[in-house]
């Protein structure tokens, strides 16, 4: 079984809140996670879990796509070493200097 995307996952915490709102019972929730998704009782105890702890909705994070660049070498290694420093994957951090930069340029131009 390949391992759910972080979109699904927030989808599947969700629709589990949604069945607790609906007053349905935790074993109820269960049987319909495994039902639905074909999950085992362990992965769907974990949604059920989530959704108990969680206070509202998870936002549901926008879907990616692989987006080649090429670089020179010595920045490709820079950053690599920014992102190893900063406990993060390489597209995360990407990700963070991109955000930043556009954000940083949105009034400018």
């Amino acid at each position: 079984m390949t391992k759910s995307s972080e979109a699904e996952q927030a989808r599947r915490v969700n629709l589990t809140l949604s069945l607790l709102q609906q007053r349905a019972s935790s074993s109820e929730v269960l049987e319909e996670l495994i039902a639905r998704y074909g999950l085992s009782g362990r992965q769907a105890y974990r949604y059920l879990q989530q959704a108990q702890q969680a206070t509202s909705p998870l936002p549901v994070p926008e879907a990616k796509a692989v987006f080649t660049v090429k670089l020179p070498r010595s920045l490709m290694l820079k950053v690599r070493q920014q992102a190893r420093r900063q406990r993060c994957s390489i597209s995360l951090w990407v990700e963070r200097a991109l955000r930043l930069e556009l954000d940083h340029t949105k009034g400018h131009g």
